[in-house]
């Protein structure tokens, strides 16, 4: 029987629900239970307690409070499966997920809270599962630009994940537009 063993506190994702049937399609193909409610993208853990943490949501919200937080484009461009269980992983360009995560990680230290586990900065990637699997790499493409930035208490150990609060994003940045830069050369195709 499943046992309660800790609480994780993390600001992250959750998948778009348009790739929602492909995930579940990548389960049954794989013969992998793949639980589609709880596919999200941890941006950053900001606490593991053992009894529920009263006072997170409101620091959280302390540190976000009155801040323009834009959207940003996540891809996912690889699916790796092995002993570990099935991941999907970005790969390539990952520059406004990773200003967005830099900026959240500044707003979080202002406010005494140091995100845990990310020593090694932020590795963009949805989990769909534990279960082992025989080794492979599966190359897909799913875009998205999130609508909201989510808290999410996991119950460790039950498999179940509880949205304490979301803060809505803007839209995505304009991208920077190569003004400095010679212009093409242009070429007639025929």
């Amino acid at each position: 029987m499943a046992k309660l063993q800790f609480y994780r506190y993390f600001l992250g994702i959750k998948v778009d629900p348009r790739s929602l049937p492909f995930f579940r399609q990548l389960g049954e193909t794989l013969g992998l239970p793949i639980r589609l409610d709880m596919l999200h993208l941890t941006l950053c853990v900001v606490a593991q307690t053992a009894q529920r943490n009263r006072f997170v949501l409101r620091r959280i919200g302390n540190a976000l409070r009155g801040q323009q937080l834009h959207s940003f484009a996540i891809n996912l461009s690889r699916v790796r499966v092995g002993p570990h269980g099935v991941f999907a992983r970005s790969f390539g360009r990952q520059d406004e997920i990773q200003d967005f995560f830099r900026a959240l990680v500044r707003l979080l230290r202002i406010h005494g809270m140091e995100p845990l586990h990310r020593t090694s900065g932020l590795h963009p990637h949805v989990t769909l599962t534990h279960r082992a699997s025989e080794p492979a790499l599966l190359e897909i493409a799913l875009r998205w630009f999130p609508a909201e930035l989510l808290l999410i208490e996991s119950e460790v150990g039950l498999s179940k994940h509880n949205v304490l609060g979301s803060w809505r994003l803007l839209p995505p940045r304009q991208p920077t537009l190569p003004f400095d830069q010679a212009a093409p050369e242009l070429r007639r195709v025929s």
